[in-house]
């Protein structure tokens, strides 16, 4: 993909959203990941296409319906390789939404070859933390990033606000353990300001698809400002 980002005012935002979670395999039939459905990046970008933007999604390792037959989707295994996509993909976009579940660890070295047997001598797996990737990306002062938090409920903000500096975002969509593979969120919008926003009156439990359209529509104003040049 070559990067044509030229100042239109009048063309789509250009959304990117990453969903799902990453597998770092420790042989050839088992992995370290998150249980990561995909199912809140995928409102999220069926929410922004509905807005009028152009999205496109990378996919990890998930079976979400319907979502092979998205106009433009690529899909991704491991942390390497979301991140590879992204290292090419970003400089095109002016909406990053990182919603995919990227696992903490991995294991050092090339993955075992083959299958390691119930039979045989358990392994003793030496791991080592994945890289972060989207504080490390390289993003222009017209391109606008979401980033996500799932954490304990009484932990969610205060964890989310320290991510809001470790991963250089504009704001983090924060959601308690609650709602993993869940079909409802809690999520709320922290951003660097010191801003809490709810969905509704209260942070209580609503549909994906609800909550999506509700993310959506607050991060656009904000989106707005800070790619208007784009």
């Amino acid at each position: 993909m070559t990067n044509t980002n030229k100042s239109n005012p009048e063309r789509p935002i250009r959304w990117l959203v990453t969903l799902g979670p990453t597998h770092e395999p420790i042989d050839q039939v088992r992995f370290i990941g998150n249980r990561s459905s995909g199912r809140m990046g995928f409102e999220i970008a069926k929410a922004a296409k509905e807005s009028g933007a152009q999205v496109r999604i990378l996919a990890g390792p998930c079976s979400l319906p319907k979502i092979d037959s998205w106009t433009d989707v690529a899909r991704f295994q491991t942390a390497a390789d979301l991140r590879k996509l992204l290292t090419t993909d970003w400089p095109n976009f002016d909406v990053l939404v990182m919603a995919a579940a990227v696992a903490d660890w991995r294991v050092v070295g090339a993955p075992l070859v083959g299958k390691i047997r119930r039979d045989a001598t358990p392994p003793v797996l030496q791991l080592e933390p994945v890289a972060e990737i989207v504080g490390n990306l390289q993003t222009r002062h017209n391109q606008f990033v979401v980033g996500f938090a799932l954490e304990p409920k009484d932990e969610v903000i205060a964890n989310a606000r320290q991510k809001l500096l470790v991963k250089k975002v504009d704001c983090i969509v924060a959601n308690s353990l609650e709602t993993l593979e869940g079909a409802q969120s809690d999520a709320r919008i922290v951003w660097g300001d010191g801003r809490i926003l709810t969905h509704g009156e209260s942070s209580e439990f609503a549909a994906k698809s609800k909550v999506a359209r509700w993310i959506v529509k607050a991060v656009s104003p904000s989106i707005t400002q800070k790619c208007r040049d784009r």
